[in-house]
């Protein structure tokens, strides 16, 4: 069985974090003795080569060429965008049109209306233009594809909240799925013992995107005593806005934002000078940041919405909250138990264990088998 990894943005020198998340999996894949092929859509023909994973990046109609029965294809945020070489559209019709076994891996921003986000709405133009193209063009055409592969693919999501918010923005109902969380490679952020730096708080976020809801990050650290402290890592078009709030309520003294872009060996030592690992959010399929550095040692805290109390049980492998001063206080009456602390991180680094990138693979791979032989 050949494995045919389809997805519109993929890692190289130039851009690592272009879909880290599939890149893992094409690496584990490879890793459990599974043949991988990786296609991008793209303007231009070219293959290269990124941590001994081939990659393949043709226009669309060249990569329709390539799909047959003999191979399962699997699909991760393979995006639609009108009128261009790249746009993935001609792949779901290949699929549909020749009954092509495929196993659809969702992610999120694929299957959700611009009408979900509505936090992120401006009125410019090309905010305007995205709203359109998104609820106008993009959705109807995942509800077609979802709809007529009823019963021949299955969607697999991260958790069962991402389920429901699939069958909800496309208003149909999802029978063939399964619960398979992104995979957390446990053995690369080593775990230790971070008690003695748990006022330290970390978070790692992009800036341009208010699904993050740093502001409620930094009315967290409010809430909290002077001796916590709290470092936000990231760059994006609202910094200047949070720093507006930082200097506002005067924490300018223990809450920094350090504008830079880590790459994982870097996340992995930064890691080690914190305790604590805040994600807020108003909306997230899973967190697999948080989950990294929960995998490290950190306590993770997180807000009690969305997918976050399928993985995060308040006070046994983490902290969940819905306001800051809620979120404070257990912050607080943690940290102030060494040993409470000690046994809830713990907790969360053994359930990152349970969801290793090895683990959830496997899975992934007994599916992918599973449906290429219904299809023989």
């Amino acid at each position: 069985m050949k494995i045919a990894i389809i997805t519109s943005r993929y890692p190289s020198e130039n851009n690592p974090y272009n879909h880290m998340f599939v890149h893992m999996r094409s690496k584990e894949f490879i890793s459990q003795g599974e043949q991988v092929v990786i296609y991008v859509p793209g303007s231009q023909s070219y293959e290269y080569t990124f941590e001994g994973v081939k990659v393949q990046t043709l226009p669309t109609g060249d990569i329709v060429n390539q799909l047959d029965n003999k191979t399962i294809i699997y699909l991760h945020l393979l995006n639609i965008y009108p009128f261009q070489k790249y746009n993935g559209w001609p792949i779901y019709k290949s699929i549909m049109k020749n009954s092509l076994p495929t196993v659809v891996y969702v992610h999120g921003s694929e299957v959700q209306s611009y009408s979900a986000r509505l936090y992120e709405f401006n009125f410019r133009v090309s905010e305007v233009l995205k709203w359109i193209k998104k609820d106008f063009f993009v959705i109807p055409k995942m509800k077609k594809f979802f709809k007529a592969q009823q019963n021949k693919t299955y969607f697999v999501f991260p958790s069962l909240w991402m389920k429901n918010e699939a069958e909800r923005n496309l208003k149909l109902r999802i029978d063939a799925y399964k619960i398979i969380p992104n995979g957390i490679e446990t053995s690369f952020f080593r775990f230790q013992n971070q008690t003695e730096k748990r006022f330290k708080v970390l978070t790692i976020r992009s800036l341009s995107n208010k699904v993050y809801d740093i502001e409620k990050t930094i009315e967290v650290l409010d809430c909290l005593p002077e001796k916590f402290s709290l470092d936000i890592y990231g760059e994006g078009m609202y910094k200047d806005q949070y720093q507006k709030l930082i200097d506002f309520k005067k924490l300018g003294h223990r809450v920094k934002i350090i504008p830079k872009f880590l790459e994982r060996d870097q996340m992995k030592s930064i890691f080690q000078q914190y305790g604590i690992f805040i994600s807020t959010t108003r909306m997230d399929s899973q967190g697999v940041t948080m989950m990294e550095a929960g995998s490290a040692g950190l306590l993770i805290v997180t807000t009690d919405n969305s997918s976050k109390n399928e993985f995060i049980k308040d006070q046994v492998n983490g902290i969940l909250g819905v306001y800051p001063n809620d979120i404070s206080q257990k912050i607080q009456a943690l940290t102030n138990n060494k040993n409470h602390f000690e046994e809830v991180v713990a907790n969360g680094r053994s359930y990152m264990e349970g969801i290793d990138i090895s683990k959830t693979v496997q899975k992934e791979v007994k599916l992918l088998k599973q449906v290429y032989l219904n299809h023989a």
